[in-house]
C-alpha cells in the first residue's frame, strides 16, 4: 500500500535508471544506455510536475498535492527511493503491459485515500506544475470526466481521474495512436474527455534538445550539454 497523505495525488511512472530504457534515443545517439540521463529526466519531471525548480519562476507551484513514483523492476525501489529522497514516496509496478501498470498504479493511490489522481510518465522534463493544476481543476470541475495531456508523437504524457477509468483495455501501446483510440474508448463507454496542452515526451535526441531549450530541464540540458562538450 503506498502512502497518501492528501487527496490531490501525483503518480510518476518509471524505470529504475540502472534498468535502462530508451533505446531510440540512446541508439541515435550511438552510445549504451545512461542511468545519469534516465535519472536527470525524472528527477526534471518530478520537480517540474511539483512546481519546483524553473516552474515556481513560472507562478506554476502546486499545493496541496502527494506525490508517488511507481517503480519497474520491482528490485529497482531502493535505488530510485534514494534518488527522489523526500520529494516522493515509491512502491513497485506490477506486471503486464502499460495499461495494466497505469490502471494498478492509479487503483493503488485511490486505495491509498486519494480522491483525484494525476499519472505522468517520467520522461517529460519540461513539464510544469501549471499543467497539474489543470488536470486537478478539470476534475475537480467535472469529477465524471478523465483528462488526458497529448504528447506530440500520438500518445499522452498524462492522465487524471477520480477513479481508475475504463479506457486502459484494448490499446496497441507504443503506436501513433494511443490517445486516439483512448478518446474512443471514452467515448464508447459514456466518458468525457477534457485535454490539455500537448507536450513531447522525450524520446529521440531532438525532443531532448527541445525540452533542453525550454529551460525547464535543467539536470537533462546539463547533460545534453556535458554529451557535446559545452
Amino acid at each position: 500500500m503506498v502512502d497518501v497523505p492528501g487527496p490531490r495525488t501525483l503518480v510518476v511512472l518509471t524505470r529504475a535508471p540502472s534498468a535502462g530504457g530508451k533505446t531510440r534515443l540512446f541508439g541515435e545517439l550511438r552510445r549504451a544506455s545512461d542511468p545519469a540521463l534516465l535519472s536527470a529526466l525524472l528527477l526534471d519531471t518530478l520537480d517540474g510536475a511539483r512546481g519546483d525548480g524553473a516552474a515556481v519562476q513560472e507562478g506554476a507551484t502546486v499545493r496541496d498535492v502527494a506525490c508517488v513514483v511507481a517503480v519497474t523492476p520491482g528490485d529497482g525501489l531502493n535505488e530510485v527511493a534514494a534518488l527522489v529522497g523526500d520529494k516522493a514516496a515509491v512502491f513497485p509496478q506490477v506486471d503486464g503491459d502499460l495499461g495494466a501498470r497505469m490502471a494498478h498504479a492509479m487503483s493503488a493511490a485511490f486505495a491509498a485515500g486519494a480522491s483525484m489522481v494525476a499519472l505522468i510518465g517520467s520522461d517529460i522534463p519540461h513539464i510544469t506544475g501549471a499543467h497539474v493544476e489543470r488536470a486537478f481543476a478539470h476534475l475537480a470541475r467535472d469529477p465524471a470526466s478523465i483528462v488526458l495531456g497529448p504528447a506530440t508523437d500520438g500518445g499522452y504524457y498524462l492522465v487524471g481521474a477520480t477513479s481508475v477509468p475504463p479506457v486502459f483495455d484494448g490499446i496497441e501501446w507504443g503506436g501513433g495512436s494511443v490517445l486516439a483510440a483512448t478518446v474512443g474508448r471514452a467515448a464508447e463507454r459514456g466518458v468525457r474527455v477534457h485535454l490539455l496542452d500537448p507536450l513531447s515526451d522525450v524520446d529521440s535526441v531532438d525532443t531532448l534538445r527541445q525540452a533542453a531549450r525550454t529551460g525547464r530541464a535543467p539536470r537533462s540540458a546539463a547533460w545534453l550539454a556535458k554529451l557535446s562538450g559545452n
